[in-house]
C-alpha cells in the first residue's frame, strides 16, 4: 500500500459527553456519513469504514499529539484501525478528560474505487484525572479485534495506568529511540517485560527492530566456516554510536541491546564494569570459560544522524589479529562489512538499509503476536550491565 495517499478529516470534533460510549459512536457514524456525502459526487469513489485492529496509544503529554496523529494517518494505510489516543500529564494543573474524534481515509490504487478508512479518538487529561484514562478508553475499543497498546512514556510514572491498559491489550509496544536515560530505560523495559508476562501479553520494542540489520550482519560472519575459529576466541568488542562526546559515559539503548544480544547468544558472563577515561567511553568486562571479553562503547559525533544510533561494531581476536566489522555509511543508506584475519583482507559486503518510518516500524510490530525469546534474553543481559550503575 505504498502508493496510498492518506488524508485526514481536518478538524478534531469535540464530544461533550466524555464517558458516553453511545455518544462517541453516534459522532463517528455522523462523521463517516458526512465523509461519504462529500465523496459521492466523484465517480467510483466509495468510502469504506474498515477496522482490522484496535490501537491504544498512551502519550506522556499533549506535545506528542500532532506527531502521533501523523504516524497513525500513515499507519492506517497498512492497518485500518480504531485508534484511541490518551494524552495524560499528571504534573499539569488538574483538568477532567476531554474527548475528540476524527477520521482518515486513503486513496488505494490497487482497489481502485474503494477507500480504506480508520477512525481516531483522542482523550486528554491532566493532574489527578490521568488515572481515569483507562476506564474511559477501554470501553471505546471495537470488540473481537486484536488490541495493541503503544506506550509512549519514558518516565514510568504511570505504571498503574499501564497495568490497567495491559489488561485490555494483546500486545504492548514500546520504543526507546529518544530516551534521555538509556540505562534507566533498560530497567524500565525489564519491569514492563515482567508486567507483560503477568498479564499474559507480548512485549515489542521498536528500537530492537531497528537493530535487526546489524544483528543479521554480525550473525552472517558466523555462517562462514573459515571465520569460526577466530570468532570463537573474540576478546574485544567495540560498539560506536552517535552522541555528544562530553557525555561519553552514557551508553545508547541500541548499544546496550546489541551488547546484551551478543552476550546472551555467545554465553558471556558479566565480570565487572569500569569507567574508562572520558575520551574512551564506558567499558564492560565479560568472561567465558577462562577467556576475557572486553566490550567498549564509544561516542561518535555525526550530526547528520539521530543521537544513539549505531555507527560501527567491531569484533576482534587479538591473538589471531582478526577483526570483523560492520559500519554504517556516511549517508546512512548502507551497512558495510569487512573481515581481516592475520593481516589478510577478505571480500566485503554492502547491504542496503531501509530507513523505515515510525508508522512502518509500528506496522511491523502489529503483524507479530508471538514472543521473542532472543529479545528477552538480550534485555536480561543488558539489565545486568546497567544494574547498580
Amino acid at each position: 500500500m505504498r502508493d496510498s495517499a492518506m488524508r485526514s478529516i481536518p478538524q478534531q470534533i469535540p464530544v461533550p459527553d466524555t464517558l458516553d460510549v453511545e455518544s462517541i459512536e453516534r459522532t463517528l457514524a455522523k462523521l463517516w456519513q458526512e465523509t461519504a456525502h462529500e465523496r459521492e459526487h466523484q465517480v467510483d469513489d466509495a468510502v469504506l469504514r474498515t477496522r482490522a485492529a484496535d490501537l491504544m496509544v498512551y502519550l506522556k503529554d499533549e506535545s506528542l499529539l500532532v506527531q502521533t496523529h501523523q504516524i497513525i494517518s500513515e499507519l492506517a494505510t497498512y492497518h485500518p484501525c480504531r485508534a484511541v489516543l490518551m494524552a495524560g500529564d499528571r504534573t499539569a494543573p488538574k483538568r477532567d478528560i476531554e474527548m475528540y474524534v476524527s477520521a482518515h481515509y486513503s486513496s488505494e490504487k490497487r482497489v481502485e474505487s474503494s477507500r480504506l478508512c480508520c477512525e481516531e479518538i483522542t482523550l486528554t487529561a491532566r493532574g489527578e484525572f490521568v488515572s481515569e484514562l483507562p476506564s474511559a478508553a477501554v470501553p471505546l475499543l471495537v470488540p473481537d479485534l486484536p488490541v495493541f497498546l503503544w506506550w509512549r512514556d519514558e518516565t514510568g510514572a504511570e505504571e498503574k495506568v499501564l497495568s490497567q491498559l495491559c489488561q485490555a491489550a494483546d500486545r504492548l509496544i514500546i520504543d526507546s529511540a529518544d530516551s534521555p536515560d538509556p540505562a534507566g530505560h533498560i530497567d524500565s523495559v525489564a519491569r514492563k517485560l515482567k508486567l507483560a508476562r503477568e498479564e499474559e501479553i507480548v512485549l515489542s520494542h521498536i528500537n530492537w527492530a531497528r537493530s535487526l540489520p546489524w544483528r543479521a550482519s554480525l550473525a552472517h560472519f558466523y555462517d562462514v566456516q573459515g571465520c569460526r575459529t577466530a570468532l570463537d576466541q573474540i576478546d574485544h568488542v567495540r560498539i560506536d554510536f552517535t552522541g555528544e562526546p562530553e557525555k561519553s559515559s552514557i551508553v545508547s539503548v541500541q548499544g546496550l541491546l546489541i551488547a546484551g544480544w551478543l552476550a546472551s547468544r555467545l554465553d558471556w558472563k558479566l565480570a565487572d564494569k569500569t569507567q574508562a577515561p572520558a575520551s574512551q567511553g564506558r567499558t564492560y568486562n565479560f568472561s567465558k570459560d577462562d577467556r576475557s571479553v572486553v566490550v567498549s562503547f564509544n561516542v561518535i559525533h555525526r550530526p547528520a544522524m539521530k543521537t544513539g544510533r549505531l555507527t560501527q561494531i567491531e569484533l576482534e581476536n587479538s591473538e589471531l589479529k582478526a577483526v570483523f566489522g560492520v559500519s554504517r555509511s556516511e549517508d546512512g543508506t548502507h551497512l558495510e562489512t569487512w573481515t581481516q584475519i592475520g593481516g589478510q583482507s577478505y571480500p566485503s559486503r554492502s547491504l542496503p538499509v531501509r530507513n523505515m518510518s515510525d508508522a512502518q516500524l509500528l506496522s511491523r510490530e502489529m503483524e507479530m503476536l508471538c514472543d521473542d525469546k532472543v529479545y528477552e534474553e538480550a534485555i536480561a543481559a543488558a539489565m545486568e550491565m546497567v544494574r547498580d550503575r
